[in-house]
């Protein structure tokens, strides 16, 4: 069984959960951090761990999470999808968190794109945003303050496949 868990605070980290189990056909088990069920991930076969990135930061939950529950994760082939604005520079923030000891184990690392959510942002997150887009121009002036999106598509199914060659080879 393939369980994909997840922390989001607005949203994309976990639209990028479901889509992954749609090019898994459906096949995985969708969990949130914040209502664990650890009988699920007990009986897992391979784990997939979605973390965002928060100003410029790994998400410190799922950080927590992959740092502290390392003999579970360890025998379940476990992933990770990075869910950030920057795709291109996520093992940068993989690295920042997680030293070799730690990676070696991990089977698949992807990042996979990211998203805002204008009307989801508190206001110091606006501001925090509107600083990191002058230094790093990231989002266009043109975009429409609801919601701007980057996600590579491509990548998400790249994903996906190696997850079901992971579970696949495991049984």
């Amino acid at each position: 069984m393939i369980v994909i868990l997840y922390h989001s605070r607005h949203g994309s980290t976990a639209k990028i959960a479901r889509v992954i189990n749609s090019y898994l056909e459906g096949k995985a088990y969708l969990m949130d951090l914040e209502a664990i069920e650890y009988e699920k991930l007990d009986c897992a076969t391979t784990i997939v761990l979605g973390m965002p990135i928060y100003n410029g930061k790994l998400d410190e939950e799922m950080v927590s999470f992959i740092k502290c529950n390392q003999p579970l994760l360890i025998p379940r082939h476990y992933s990770i999808y990075i869910v950030g604005l920057q795709a291109s520079e996520f093992m940068s923030f993989v690295s920042a968190e997680f030293d070799y000891q730690l990676l070696k184990d991990v089977k698949v690392i992807a990042g996979l794109g990211g998203a805002l959510y204008f009307p989801k942002l508190s206001l110091a997150e606006r501001l925090s945003l509107s600083v990191f887009n002058k230094r790093y121009p990231i989002i266009p002036k043109a975009h429409d303050n609801t919601i701007y999106e980057n996600f590579n598509n491509e990548e998400i199914e790249i994903f996906a496949k190696k997850i079901a060659h992971l579970e696949a080879t495991s049984r």
